[in-house]
């Protein structure tokens, strides 16, 4: 290989490094919006690649070994939604509605007995549903939203957790919003999913085919009256359905905030729509009028 050819491959890399540091950088920015134009393209750039490990540093970190020992029952249950601090969970992000959120855990009120840290369960990409230390990403923003106070059965759902420990993770939903889906295999927010109650799951359906959540945050896969629900739901669509603040407001750990469940009721709905779609109603007056004004026009 000659020396011009290794420069331009340097650069090219060097080039291909900064791309997604400067995304980062928008996105954090006022000029978000510029941001997510970047991200989107290389989501496009990257669309046949698979996923990687947004969580990769964990792979080396200490994991808790147990014996656990439940110290905060008020905690236990609580969703934890973290916001993106790479480009791979910022490409989540953008998948799933830019909502600002790409990560999922369930904060099992425990404590790692012998070094008396509080744990959580979760699943990352390469690795299998296990307990984590909560403080495992460090400083890195999440809101914890206490889904007891919206009636979730908490010992169901953190039992349903527990048991698929030791499963592994899908990376393809993150891509394919569950169209391509191992029911053996788990992603982070699809854990959580699987394992809310099915009235709740169904709600999240229902607000889902109302359009109250964004079109790529929930994608269901089945009728909501089938006998088993078969629905993918992004962190970003349990952002949406549980109220928490968008992402980019979020910037401290443990955020707590009081989960509000999505009204998907047919009155929420049409409001919902009258809203959403107002800017059309007012355009077409707008037309409309000016037509009316035209063909008044002395001649």
């Amino acid at each position: 290989m000659t020396m011009e050819r290794l420069g331009l491959d340097r650069a090219r890399d060097e080039g291909q490094r900064r791309l997604p540091r400067l995304a980062m950088g928008l996105v954090r920015s006022d000029f978000a919006w510029v941001g997510r134009w970047l991200l989107h393209l290389l989501r496009i750039r990257w669309r046949k690649q698979l996923v990687r490990a947004e969580h990769a540093t964990t792979q080396q970190s200490v994991l808790p070994t147990g014996p656990f020992k439940m110290s905060r029952p008020g905690q236990r249950g609580d969703l934890l939604l973290w916001v993106p601090r790479g480009i791979d969970s910022f490409l989540i992000d953008e998948l799933t509605g830019g909502y600002g959120y790409s990560h999922a855990t369930i904060d099992t009120g425990e404590i790692d007995t012998p070094t008396g840290k509080p744990v959580m369960a979760e699943i990352t990409v390469k690795q299998k549903v296990s307990h984590k230390f909560l403080d495992e990403y460090g400083g890195r923003p999440y809101v914890r939203l206490p889904l007891s106070r919206s009636g979730v059965d908490i010992a169901a759902l953190v039992g349903c957790v527990e048991s698929k420990m030791g499963e592994s993770y899908d990376s393809w939903d993150a891509l394919t919003l569950g169209e391509i889906q191992d029911p053996a295999k788990e992603m982070c927010s699809e854990l959580v999913a699987d394992c809310l109650p099915d009235a709740e799951l169904r709600s999240i359906a229902r607000a889902s085919k109302l359009g109250l959540l964004h079109r790529r945050s929930v994608s269901v896969r089945s009728k909501l009256d089938a006998a088993t629900l078969r629905a993918f739901v992004s962190p970003n669509g349990l952002a949406e359905y549980y109220g928490a603040p968008r992402g980019r407001k979020v910037n401290k750990p443990d955020t707590l905030t009081r989960p509000r469940p999505v009204d998907d009721s047919i009155t929420r709905a049409a409001r919902s729509a009258t809203r959403h779609q107002g800017w059309k109603l007012a355009l077409g007056l707008a037309a409309a009028g000016l037509i009316i004004a035209v063909r008044r026009r002395p001649r």
